[in-house]
């Protein structure tokens, strides 16, 4: 049985359904976060705005393809293959709010990801330079892009004309950005945690450290416009299934992200309290030199000049001893360590 449009459409609502029903659970646990970030220090701007804006486009872009489904199967039943000529019609208000819903989705993720990667590299503007030309020209394309489509005539090829050329460039430049700011954010991260290996607990797996990498960097987002630049190129229609998913899985994506951060198991989003870098992340800092042991504990313990190993010590001095190639703009939370913090001072574990 051959796929088709309006196949390819229903299918893709449904796939678009179950996908916004993890992406709530997601956004749910992202808010908390947020809230209880809130409660206790003064919570990052941008990540609220993210993830609120992106959960109003995410629900507004699923709303619009539930309504062009009932049209398409409920509006006129009687004639015949009405559901293929309904999704054959490109420049209907529906089919025009839905592109512009899923560009919108589209932007705010991608600055997004571009912050994180400014952030992430001590707001180096020449490292986000390039990236950001490809923000600016993503947002040109995406305009010209919905307004060709108010154009479209019905029954024209949406595969073969002008307009494909600029869902093309749309998803190319979408693809060269994120990419360049998922490979920026990956190597720092792993830059990182090469600098801090030698403090941190040994026997951890490789797998364990590239998990954090791959969240934080939305290289599943990556890998998804790959597939569908390679559907559309291909005049498949499952391109359609993959295009109407494709707004709750950048929601699941980069909420996952803003958990991480608010969470303080990421890098790159710190805030400063009396002049230090602060952070909720618990670390457990171990020494390869001679240890001890805390009184009922079983856990060995850097020995040192300090009786039990604890110490008064500044975050931003841990910084700038062990890892003074680090940008002051990223939180000393790595996230394959764990540390006790207590009444601003750090018990060496």
């Amino acid at each position: 049985m051959a796929l088709t449009i309006s196949k390819s459409e229903l299918i893709g609502v449904f796939v678009e359904s179950l996908a916004y029903g993890v992406y709530l659970m997601v956004f749910n646990q992202c808010m908390y976060v947020l809230r209880k970030r809130r409660s206790s220090s003064r919570p990052s701007g941008y990540l609220i705005g993210t993830a609120v804006s992106l959960f109003i486009l995410i629900t507004a872009h699923l709303v619009i393809d539930i309504l062009r489904n009932m049209q398409a199967f409920t509006a006129d039943e009687a004639k015949p293959n009405y559901p293929t000529i309904y999704y054959s019609t490109f420049n209907t208000w529906q089919n025009i709010l839905k592109s512009t819903l899923y560009v919108a989705v589209t932007l705010v993720s991608d600055a997004f990801i571009l912050y994180r990667s400014f952030i992430l590299w001590g707001r180096n503007c020449l490292i986000a330079a390039f990236p950001f030309l490809l923000f600016i020209a993503d947002i040109a394309i995406g305009v010209f892009w919905v307004y060709t489509l108010s154009l479209v005539v019905p029954g024209e090829n949406v595969f073969a004309d002008a307009l494909s050329v600029l869902v093309k460039i749309f998803y190319s430049i979408t693809l060269a950005m994120n990419v360049i700011c998922t490979s920026l954010i990956a190597f720092k991260i792993l830059k990182i945690q090469k600098v801090v290996a030698p403090f941190t607990r040994n026997g951890e797996s490789s797998t364990f450290r590239l998990l954090p990498i791959m969240v934080e960097s939305g290289c599943a987002y990556s890998a998804l416009l790959a597939i569908m630049i390679g559907t559309y190129t291909s005049n498949s229609p499952a391109m359609f299934i993959i295009l109407n998913s494709m707004s709750p899985i950048i929601g699941i994506v980069f909420s996952s992200v803003i958990v991480r951060v608010g969470l303080g198991l990421s890098h790159g989003d710190s805030h400063r309290a009396n002049g230090t870098m602060s952070s909720s992340r618990n670390i457990r800092w171990t020494s390869r030199r001679a240890s001890s042991r805390l009184p009922n504990s079983g856990q060995p313990t850097y020995s040192g000049p300090f009786p039990y190993g604890g110490v008064q010590v500044s975050l931003q001095q841990s910084i700038h001893t062990h890892a003074d190639d680090i940008p002051d703009d990223i939180e000393n939370d790595i996230s394959d360590s764990h540390t006790e913090y207590k009444s601003g001072s750090f018990r060496v574990l």
